[in-house]
């Protein structure tokens, strides 16, 4: 890292002796494109050639567009609550795989890959940091390269609108959705005020490689609510949508390219260099106004926890930071408009795990022109939900040198004339003040009683069903899994939750119990589905994390929130490290039970004032969270670091307009 307070860039990998310099990339906050009701809209998703900075050449990427503007990111979308919006995608990508079709095109990546061990031994930093390393090209043979199926996360939609994972169309295919874009549930008192949705691909087993390429955009569902609250609505009234991703690059052949780079241990791909809706590191000219950024966590699995700050330089690499969450105003998360705004101290932090969104007001009043600002990063990776660092070592030497040695995301250059105004500070103090959602309603597990002081009226979800999922890795580390676990005299799991006087055992519920040829071998997602919730039903659903990385669970087709203030903390290792869970032979070395020395994650502000549709599971946390499904059909939830959804961490559920728990004798293969 060169540069006062590490604000120099890492060696351009396609160019020897040049540095990428951060900050040189103008950013332009895209225009939405408003959908037509019930009219069919075409998106072709296709290869293009894309600048990420000023001065790399561009390299091909794959994007979404229309009429032959194939953009990184795709464009940005927007509907009106309720209006059903229907868009055609146009599968038009440079070939795809038909193994028992010799004639057919070949699959062909618009990137290069690379699978390097670290020297040093740490499996993790060595994908932090530029270029191929020396590295061996991914094998691919196993993944769909060119077949896609899109699918609208956070959607409400129906089964065959959903994008199910094997529902691919190849090249020169298309794929037909029509999306209600319905989120309204005020006759029970839940109320949902618009959301920020986005589009992406979901292929199975090819998502990891297809949304690194460049296959997602953002979905903006409008509620009448925002408008009536006098919040941005456009870019011309200072709405911002950012899309954040990390990436890396390469140029071994001679030609620059994106890198999807691993290690033979860890899949997840983490890169050092941050993009803001397709840009490296840009800035943005803003007025000094009140602006709304709509935030969204597009990276395959690198968590961001973002700080607002200020930066002194006083020389010799030394210097201060300063933190201004004062200018901060949290009004919205994945499922729309919070019930009341958060306002983040300076020791808080906007952390967004992969597929996570926030909505946020960014005060910039009485700031004089030429006033800097930095977006900057102080998560890790992998994250595990650790404390951030220092600010000031953090941009000197990294967090854990190696797992984030380049924190900057964007610069903010506040210029009296610049073309991008917003709105006056008034309007914070407005929404600073306001219900913003005042149908909303805090779910709990059993009595209602009187609100806190500060916090919404509470609903309770009567009649419902529970359901255990357990978060799994083998060891030595590499594949992980969902296991839905029921309880059961003879099952092997003990495991202790709260409330229990002692251990319960059970037993996975996702495989045959009596099919004996499988009581070896790992749970798949085409095993036998476990999960049936009836239509209309709550549910509650436990999420056990056995695993040493925090995984972002996503549930399709509808929205939920987590119960309680913070999840479970419980001892899934023993003494040496070793996971007590063995997710092979589907037994425990040791009970499960709760752990008293360590606080467990307490849930954001965000979190329990609005509605979700990805929850984070930190590493040994239990989270609960309750959920509600109004359209029947089949879906699925998985973990949204999307090389882990590739290699087995999603299962399928079908919402039933009956009870089928015990399969309704037909198995439901």
């Amino acid at each position: 890292m060169t540069g006062p307070l590490g604000l120099g860039g890492p060696a351009d990998p396609s160019r020897p002796g040049r540095i990428i310099e951060p900050f040189r990339a103008v950013l332009q906050p895209p225009a939405a494109i408003t959908l037509p009701a019930n009219e069919v809209v075409e998106l072709d998703l296709a290869e293009t050639q894309w600048r990420m900075h000023p001065d790399l050449p561009a390299v091909p990427v794959w994007g979404f567009g229309a009429g032959g503007e194939i953009t990184l990111p795709g464009p940005l979308l927007e509907v009106t609550a309720g209006r059903q919006a229907i868009i055609r995608w146009r599968n038009r990508l440079p070939g795809s795989v038909y193994p028992n079709d010799p004639g057919r095109p070949v699959p062909r990546l618009s990137f290069a890959t690379s699978v390097v061990a670290d020297p040093e031994g740490d499996k993790d930093s060595v994908q932090n940091w530029l270029g191929a390393q020396g590295g061996t090209p991914e094998d691919t043979a196993g993944a769909p390269i060119g077949w896609t199926s899109v699918h609208l996360h956070g959607g409400h939609s129906r089964g065959d609108s959903d994008g199910w994972p094997d529902n691919m169309a190849p090249a020169g295919g298309e794929q037909l959705d029509a999306f209600d874009n319905t989120y309204d549930n005020t006759d029970i008192g839940l109320g949902k005020v618009g959301a920020h949705l986005w589009y992406h691909d979901h292929a199975m087993n090819g998502t990891r490689y297809h949304v690194f390429a460049g296959l997602a955009g953002g979905y903006l569902l409008r509620d009448p609510r925002e408008a009536d609250l006098g919040l941005p609505i456009c870019v011309e009234d200072g709405e911002i949508h950012l899309l954040l991703q990390d990436r890396n690059l390469d140029a071994t052949d001679g030609t620059l390219r994106l890198l999807h780079k691993t290690t033979p241990d860890t899949a997840e791909f983490f890169g050092p260099l941050t993009l803001v809706n397709g840009l490296i590191w840009p800035r943005l000219r803003l007025r000094p106004d009140v602006f709304r950024l709509r935030l969204l966590n597009g990276s395959n699995a690198r968590a961001y926890r973002l700080h607002l700050v200020s930066v002194v330089d006083e020389g010799n690499g030394t210097g201060s930071v300063t933190p201004h969450h004062d200018r901060l105003l949290v009004i919205g998360a994945d499922g729309g408009l919070l019930w009341r705004a958060w306002q983040p101290g300076a020791d808080d932090a906007l952390t967004l795990a992969p597929a996570e969104r926030l909505d946020v007001l960014l005060d910039l009043t009485e700031l004089p022109e030429g006033s800097t600002l930095y977006l900057i990063n102080s998560a890790q990776a992998p994250f595990g939900g650790d404390s951030p660092p220092l600010l000031e070592s953090l941009l000197t030497d990294g967090d854990r040198p190696g797992r984030n040695p380049y924190p900057w995301v964007a610069r903010i250059d506040v210029e009296v004339h610049a073309h991008c105004s917003g709105q006056q500070r008034s309007l914070r103090d407005k929404i600073a003040a306001a219900e913003l959602n005042p149908a909303f309603r805090r779910l709990v597990h059993d009595v209602v009683e009187p609100p806190p002081a500060g916090e919404p009226r509470q609903l309770s979800i009567e009649g419902h069903e529970h359901r255990i999922i357990l978060l799994a890795e083998t060891d030595p580390p590499g594949h992980l899994y969902l296991q839905e676990i029921v309880e059961d005299e003879a099952g092997k799991i003990a495991l202790q939750l709260p409330g229990d006087g002692a251990p319960m055992t059970y037993r996975v519920e996702g495989w045959m119990a009596d099919d004996r040829a499988h009581s070896d071998t790992r749970v798949s997602f085409y095993d036998r589905i476990a999960l049936r919730p009836q239509l209309g039903q709550w549910q509650l659903w436990r999420f056990i994390n056995t695993t040493g990385d925090t995984h972002p669970i996503h549930i399709h087709q509808s929205q939920f929130q987590p119960v309680d203030a913070a999840g479970v903390r419980l001892a899934v290792a023993d003494g040496s490290g070793t996971n007590l869970y063995n997710p092979t032979c589907r037994t425990t070395s040791a009970p499960i039970v709760p752990d008293p020395t360590t606080p467990a994650r307490a849930f954001e502000p965000f979190e329990t004032r609005g509605w979700k549709d990805v929850i984070r599971v930190d590493p040994g946390n239990a989270v609960k969270l309750a959920v509600r499904f109004d359209v029947p059909g089949r879906y699925v939830y998985h973990c949204h670091v999307l090389e882990h959804e590739d290699t087995e961490m999603m299962r399928p559920f079908i919402v039933t307009v009956m009870d089928m728990d015990d399969g309704g004798g037909m198995g439901h293969m």
